[in-house]
């Protein structure tokens, strides 16, 4: 087969796994390096992106662009996702830091124009469509929380402080406590410091073992 073929059979593939994950998927080309070379890859994204298929949003990361019908504009790209890609492709953990936190859990309504991630990477901060995306470098130990429910949660009750124990924030934290959760902020307790497991713990129902 020759490589023009390989590289057309590739887009295809690539086409297909973005329409599988969906509009406002973000990635790069470590998450397709399994369908083969690097520069067949990047030749493919080059050729989606001069079809208006996907869209260039820093050196190597893209997204496969949501379109508002009501608004007859392209979406701006989801931050978190961003900060998901980047961390993939630089092989980072990164942990959002409380307004984000507050904001992805619905806890805010104010949107932040500068969204800053935690990471066990360098500190380095990247213009995405007008935003603000940052990293700032913190231990390895604190950073392996990583980026996940628990970790939403956790910075968040960190950026509240007192106010999560109030009438204010309280229920709408318990709401979003799922056994999985719960059994998760359990285990990362122990990495808190004493003033966070003091706030978290009236938050939490007593665990059962056994």
């Amino acid at each position: 087969m020759k490589k023009n073929d390989t590289a057309a059979s590739m887009e295809k593939r690539i086409l297909a796994t973005l329409r599988r994950w969906g509009r406002g998927c973000v990635f790069s080309n470590r998450d397709f390096y399994h369908l083969g070379s690097e520069g067949n890859i990047a030749w493919c994204f080059y050729q989606l992106k001069n079809k208006g298929v996907i869209r260039a949003l820093w050196k190597g990361i893209y997204d496969y662009p949501k379109f508002s019908t009501l608004l007859q504009e392209t979406l701006a790209p989801d931050l978190d996702k961003v900060a998901q890609a980047l961390a993939r492709k630089h092989q980072w953990s990164i942990q959002p830091s409380g307004n984000v936190a507050l904001n992805y859990l619905g806890l805010s309504t104010q949107v932040p124009t500068r969204c800053l991630y935690l990471s066990d990477g360098p500190s380095r901060s990247f213009e995405i469509e007008g935003r603000t995306l940052e990293f700032k470098h913190i231990p390895v130990r604190e950073a392996r929380l990583g980026n996940n429910e628990c970790s939403m949660f956790i910075q968040a009750v960190k950026e509240l402080g007192e106010r999560a124990l109030s009438d204010e924030y309280s229920a709408a934290l318990s709401s979003l406590l799922t056994p999985a959760l719960c059994n998760q902020l359990h285990k990362a307790l122990p990495q808190l410091s004493e003033k966070l497991r003091r706030i978290l713990r009236p938050l939490l129902p007593t665990p059962h073992y056994g």
